[in-house]
C-alpha cells in the first residue's frame, strides 16, 4: 500500500495519508498544507506496518529518507534514556 508522507528537510514527518479503503464512506478530496522547506512523498508502507490502524505512531517511531531511488519510511534511532 502506498501512503502520502509530509515530511520536512531532515526525514521528519509531519504528517501522514492513508488512501480511503472505500471512496462511499468518507472524504476523497483530502490535501494537506505543505510548509516551507517541507515536501509531500507517496512511499510504501512497508510490510510490517501495515496492521497500524493508525499512522499517527510513524510520527515518533519512524523517519523518510529521500534518495535517488526515491522515498522510503525508516526507524528513527532510540534514544537511550538514564536509569
Amino acid at each position: 500500500m502506498r501512503i502520502s508522507v509530509l515530511a520536512d528537510e531532515s526525514g521528519r514527518i509531519v504528517a501522514t495519508l492513508r488512501p480511503a479503503e472505500d471512496a462511499g464512506r468518507g472524504p476523497t478530496d483530502v490535501h494537506m498544507r505543505v510548509g516551507a522547506g517541507q515536501k509531500v512523498h507517496n512511499v510504501v508502507l512497508p510490510e510490517e506496518l501495515a496492521h497500524l490502524r493508525s499512522l499517527a505512531s510513524l510520527h515518533e517511531t519512524h523517519r523518510l529518507v529521500v534518495t535517488a531511488q526515491g522515498a522510503r519510511l525508516v526507524p528513527r534511532p532510540r534514544t537511550l534514556t538514564a536509569a
